[in-house]
């Protein structure tokens, strides 16, 4: 039943926006086409942090037909789907709150936008879950886990703040609690050190930081880039530091953070802002549910993915369609259906 209203609801957006194949998505289609053609510079050079989904479309792009990798966008998503059921299931002890997780994200509409869509966002997400259910779930590293571990990496720039806590997380997992805390946290943050650090980035990449971009391409302070020459995070945030004092960075950082869990936008269409606003319900609800779950080492795993994604976007920028966000909405529904399913037991009781 839930799989048939699924199906029905991704028909709905596909009549109301149709397939999402421009822009960015022009970009990896274009990019297959020259691995087609034996070129490959742009794989392993400006799309290289992308290549998996290149890959991932390469065979549609082949017979011609790059919409038919849509129809793969939705099979993985149902996998994904079922794959964080399962996870809470585990979490709670609940097959009806595993459930209620699965429902949730197959019908949530921020989620299920970016399934029509041939940008990174939808496979990114799916095999993100992918890779955390399987972790949580084996014994061991085995070659399956490593396999959506590179995928989730060469998805897209952020994967290293999943795959990193993921693996350290299960190499871990055997140690005695206070080694394991202390060295957790440390590779968390050693993690989030190494994505700011890391040299080699394109001005075009640095430029939003650098000219205080809440949202990439409305500046705070234009012309900026002008007078800063640095190639990472880090250096175009001491920049900021340096040009704006402290008050202010941490003024931006908080309101970058703020805008990443801010379904709404000032653009958006009345309605199109009244069907986001829902999924604000799902913030509290997650909350409560990591609270409550908070001895679980599987719930500490989610709430450190979604405080090092946070801060690295506070360091960074959000993107003006909410975009960013996506790969967050799976554990943000798993943890708020920890107390739906609490809910559920106690009102059945």
């Amino acid at each position: 039943m839930i799989l048939a209203a699924h199906l029905v609801f991704l028909f709905g957006i596909l009549m109301h926006q149709g397939l999402l194949m421009d822009k960015e998505a022009s970009k990896y289609i274009g990019c297959a086409m020259e691995v087609l053609q034996g070129d490959f510079h742009d794989l392993t050079g400006n799309y290289l942090k992308y290549g998996a989904y290149v890959l991932f479309i390469l065979p549609f792009v082949a017979v011609g037909l790059p919409p038919l990798a849509v129809v793969a966008q939705i099979v993985l998503g149902i996998l994904a789907a079922s794959a964080l059921g399962r996870f809470v299931q585990r979490w709670t002890g609940s097959k009806a709150t595993g459930m209620i997780a699965m429902s949730i994200f197959l019908l949530c509409y921020p989620i299920q936008v970016w399934t029509l869509a041939l940008y990174t966002e939808s496979f990114f997400m799916s095999v993100s879950i992918l890779f955390v259910e399987r972790i949580t779930r084996t014994q061991r590293l085995d070659a399956g886990s490593m396999a959506l571990a590179a995928l989730v990496l060469f998805a897209r720039p952020v994967g290293m703040l999943i795959v990193g806590p993921g693996l350290l997380w299960k190499m871990t997992e055997g140690l005695p609690t206070t080694y394991r805390k202390s060295l957790r946290w440390a590779g968390y943050a050693t993690v989030l050190v190494v994505a700011i650090c890391m040299p080699g980035l394109k001005p075009a990449q640095l430029e939003p930081i650098v000219e205080a971009h809440v949202i990439a391409g409305i500046p705070g302070d234009p012309g900026a880039m002008e007078h800063f020459a640095g190639t990472s995070i880090a250096e175009a945030q001491g920049f900021l530091l340096q040009r704006h004092g402290l008050i202010a960075w941490i003024e931006l950082a908080g309101r970058r953070m703020a805008s990443l869990f801010t379904l709404h936008r000032p653009y958006y269409s009345l309605g199109h802002n009244g069907i986001m606003a829902v999924h604000y319900l799902l913030y509290p609800l997650a909350v409560l549910g990591l609270w409550h779950g908070r001895k679980d080492p599987a719930a500490r795993l989610v709430a450190s993915t979604l405080l090092l994604y946070a801060l690295l976007i506070g360091l960074t920028h959000d993107e003006w369609s909410g975009r960013f966000l996506v790969p967050l909405l799976p554990w943000i529904i798993g943890s708020a259906s920890y107390v739906l399913g609490r809910s559920h037991q106690i009102s059945a009781s």
